[in-house]
């Protein structure tokens, strides 16, 4: 499964003379950056992403690691497509390196995306947005979008931030780069591996680049969703170095293709908070915990307004985030001197989190590792649209 990468470019920050924010240091560059994306997954459909077949579709299989790697360059590569390997240390579990590989000129694949926004469908139905950690919506709730009154199928001004941001980031490539998984190899490490430890970079269009990591991959996020009452209670584990946690959940998917209601839900305390599917840094979440739209590590449970459950016929597909710790680095380091112009190499980022997916309306049984009450093998259909003719994950029609 090729990996959809959302970097912004460097080209701009390099080759020209810049100031620090809060600081008197002005630097360079950098002319190459990295970043390495850690995710641990689990819950319903986990085990399947990851070449689990069925059995991972259903939940349990332990933990399913995710990592994503990429090199950017602030100028062009000399030599086409970009090459490059990350070497491991061998408790990776990931051989001695994997290849880091760019598009061959004049040849760049498409970006993978759920959906072509060139052949979206006339809006149609509705969305009931609810949000917040209650048994009971407050007023004011649900927040209803209409797409029958719509003329076109353009996105109205008042979704959410990363839907209206979800086509420019799905085309977002940098074609001064080369990543990991990609054409030439993609095997997920598994459970056992670790990260901790001296990391290695090169390639024949950046500097080398070498760091050593002091986190590793999260503990699992075991999610589960109790929906025996008129809310659905959610409850899961304490991660011990999450930072902050956002869950969400949609239901009506099947329905909503056809003229009906779709339901969503966020954790946040402001509807539009869609932030949290994503990455955030420490102190952003931090931030975010003060604002109440993140949920503090030390929080392990939170509801689904039972109006929310009945709008969505009781069926929810939802997924959680447990952020995690970042580590930073560049090369060379900061001179002390804070007059002295900081001429930056490359720099590195590697950043953590837990995810987990869960289903309601599954008597109780929407959770990681649950081994009752599952489904039958589904017959293969294709997923359920959405208002915009948009694929929902997780559904079938």
């Amino acid at each position: 499964m090729r990996a959809i990468f959302r970097f912004a470019s460097i080209t701009t920050l390099a080759t020209v003379l810049a100031v620090v924010p809060g600081s008197a240091q002005k630097t360079t560059g950098p002319k190459a950056t990295y970043a390495m994306d850690v995710q641990t997954m689990s819950g319903m459909g986990m085990g399947a992403m990851m070449g689990g077949g069925l059995g991972g579709l259903l939940g349990g299989g332990g933990d399913n690691y995710m990592l994503e790697l990429r090199l950017t360059s602030a100028t062009p590569s000399p030599v086409q497509p970009e090459k490059g390997d990350h070497f491991f240390q061998p408790q990776a579990k990931m051989g001695k390196s994997v290849p880091l590989l760019g598009d061959a000129p004049g040849k760049a694949e498409p970006v993978e995306r759920d959906y072509d926004p060139r052949s979206m469908e006339k809006p149609k139905g509705r969305i009931l947005m609810f949000w917040g950690c209650y048994a009971n919506a407050p007023k004011g709730q649900p927040f209803i979008i209409d797409f029958a009154k719509m003329p076109t199928a353009k996105m109205p001004a008042n979704m959410p931030q990363q839907m209206q941001r979800y086509e420019a980031q799905a085309k977002a490539r940098d074609a001064n780069a080369a990543w990991w998984p990609n054409g030439k190899g993609g095997k997920q490490p598994k459970s056992g591996s670790s990260l901790r430890g001296e990391h290695r970079i090169t390639s024949g269009f950046t500097p080398e680049i070498k760091f050593a990591l002091i986190n590793d991959y999260m503990a699992s996020l075991n999610v589960n969703a109790n929906d025996s009452g008129a809310p659905i209670q959610l409850n899961w584990n304490s991660v011990p170095t999450a930072t902050g946690y956002v869950a969400w959940a949609m239901g009506g998917m099947e329905r909503a293709g056809q003229g009906g209601d779709m339901v969503m839900w966020t954790s946040a305390h402001n509807r539009d908070f869609s932030e949290g599917m994503g990455w955030l840094s420490p102190a952003e979440v931090q931030r975010q915990i003060g604002l109440k739209n993140v949920m503090p590590p030390s929080q392990t449970s939170c509801q689904i307004p039972a109006e929310a459950k009945a709008a969505a016929g009781g069926m929810m597909f939802g997924s959680m985030n447990a952020f995690g710790p970042e580590e930073n680095f560049a090369f060379p380091p900061k001179p002390a001197d804070p007059k002295a112009v900081w001429n930056i190499e490359w720099t590195a980022k590697a950043r953590f989190r837990a995810f987990a997916s869960f289903m309601t309306g599954m008597g109780g049984s929407g959770g990681m590792g649950s081994g009752s009450g599952m489904p039958a093998e589904p017959k293969k259909k294709k997923p359920c649209k959405g208002p915009m003719g948009i694929p929902i994950p997780g559904t079938s029609c």
